[in-house]
């Protein structure tokens, strides 16, 4: 224990020399930054990462770009608790004590927590995932606490995301944030309550990253969410980026809308207006009216696949996509392999798309939640035959997850409806996995599963800065 406080405090120390590179923001800087982190990493993996970041920002790929973007357009507390957070406890800081939790539990610790600390909001969008949960509860605000210091304090978790609902409704919270300054809360919001106010409090907080959401255009947006709502998305992206708070955007793709948000022209108006990061989902018929008819086709997502790859290699802003990106998480993240969700009931769910609990954080820790047989039974089975281009067993293998709930006769669904996607639309689902299957396994017999960003060549290996003008969108 002495020997890791020493060694957390030597990396402290890495932390705040990694923030004043940030904070300087040129190439050179940046691409030291990433040097120190791979100098000091002790993992195989994580000095991977820092050797291709590194590279990227050495070779003026956009990656490098996003990291000047961050140091000229956030405030200094955005920028410090960027590095300290996601790059400090949730990266380095933390391994010994993920490792400690694995050698007394038998697993891996998650990484990210997602908790619906409402199901109060002042919008009824089409499709909300969360639309049957209830329009009245709160968590209470002792339980969510308590579930933050068991994921810092028991499993080493500083990334934890707020969901609902609408996280704003909540001024309770902002307490909260300020008690826990070293982990990074992402909160994903319809952005309508951020007035000027708010986005200066998130700006002196500095850990709070909003994701406001957007179907796409105006048009677009406002038919799924209400008249004026885009308008009143661009207000708050407008006062988030005065106050220099982290922010981006989230879209759910649709049937309808998918090549609308993957268009240059969208990606072009986010990084315009603010956004450094952007998160990609798809419709799962689950939530308030359930249609399999909006989820993309399989032609859309392969469509997605290859065009997220090209945007974020093109553009200075963070992309992900939510299912497309499994060959960076390894297959399915759910079940506490990474993640793992909590309603605004404190149910302990799988995923936030798949509405089935044992556990509430009312009556059981969360440790003892993922130690049960039916999170067990999701970790043990990922990544199934190993494709990561089907990571998902709810929309990829959906006859996966029913043996689940077969084999686990105690998981019930979470709200009125939730088990519809194994009864009355398993057929759906079913045909949808296959119809997706049929691209997935030939691109990934043909190698081309992509990750997130493109690693550099093996005779790569001594830094330096070399700014080539360079396409990587189509490596």
């Amino acid at each position: 224990m002495f020997l890791d406080k020493v060694k957390n405090l030597a990396r402290e120390q890495l932390l705040q020399r990694a923030a004043g590179q940030i904070l300087a923001s040129s190439p050179e800087r940046l691409a030291r930054m990433w040097g120190l982190f791979e100098k000091v990493a002790s993992d195989p993996k994580d000095k991977r990462e820092a050797r291709r970041f590194r590279w990227l920002v050495e070779q003026g790929h956009p990656f490098g770009q996003w990291l000047e973007r961050i140091g000229d357009e956030l405030n200094v507390a955005a920028k410090t608790s960027l590095v300290r957070n996601l790059y400090g406890y949730a990266w380095f800081l933390s391994r010994s004590h993920r490792a400690r939790f694995k050698q007394k539990e038998g697993f891996e610790p998650p990484h990210i927590i997602v908790i619906d600390v409402t199901a109060r909001c002042n919008l009824q969008c089409k499709g909300c995932w969360a639309g049957q949960y209830g329009r009245e509860s709160d968590l209470e605000l002792e339980l969510i606490e308590n579930a933050v210091n068991e994921a810092e304090e028991k499993m080493g978790v500083h990334f934890f995301v707020f969901s609902g609902g609408e996280p704003t409704v909540r001024k309770d919270l902002f307490e909260l944030y300020e008690n826990h300054p070293n982990s990074q809360f992402q909160i994903y919001t319809n952005g309508t309550l951020i007035d000027d106010e708010m986005a200066s409090r998130f700006a002196d907080l500095g850990n709070v990253m909003p994701m406001v959401s957007i179907e796409g255009g105006e048009s677009r947006t406002d038919s799924r969410r209400g008249e004026g709502t885009y308008n009143q998305v661009m207000k708050a992206m407008e006062n988030l980026r005065r106050n220099g708070v982290l922010f981006g955007f989230s879209a759910t793709a649709t049937r309808h809308n998918a090549e609308e948000i993957m268009s240059d022209e969208f990606v072009e108006t986010m990084i315009a207006k603010g956004c450094l990061y952007g998160w990609y989902f798809q419709y799962i018929p689950v939530g308030r009216d359930p249609d399999p008819q909006l989820m993309v086709t399989a032609q859309q997502r392969e469509f997605m696949r290859k065009r997220v790859y090209a945007l974020r290699n093109a553009y200075p802003i963070f992309l992900a996509d939510f299912w497309n990106d499994g060959t960076e998480t390894g297959g399915c993240m759910a079940g506490g392999k990474r993640y793992f969700h909590i309603t605004n009931d404190g149910d302990i769910e799988p995923c936030v798309f798949c509405h089935f609990a044992v556990d509430n954080i009312k009556q059981t820790s969360l440790t003892e939640a993922l130690k049960h047989p039916f999170f067990r039974s999701i970790r043990e089975g990922i990544p199934y035959d190993g494709n990561h281009l089907r990571p998902c067993m709810l929309i990829d293998r959906p006859w996966i997850f029913r043996e689940y709930l077969d084999n686990c006769k105690d998981v019930q669904p979470t709200h009125e409806g939730a088990d519809s996607l194994v009864t009355d639309l398993a057929d759906d689902m079913d045909q949808t996995a296959e119809q997706w299957a049929a691209i997935a396994e030939r691109a990934w017999a043909n190698g081309d599963a992509k990750g997130i960003y493109p690693y550099p060549p093996a005779d790569a290996d001594r830094p330096g800065m070399n700014r080539k003008k360079k396409t990587f969108a189509e490596d």
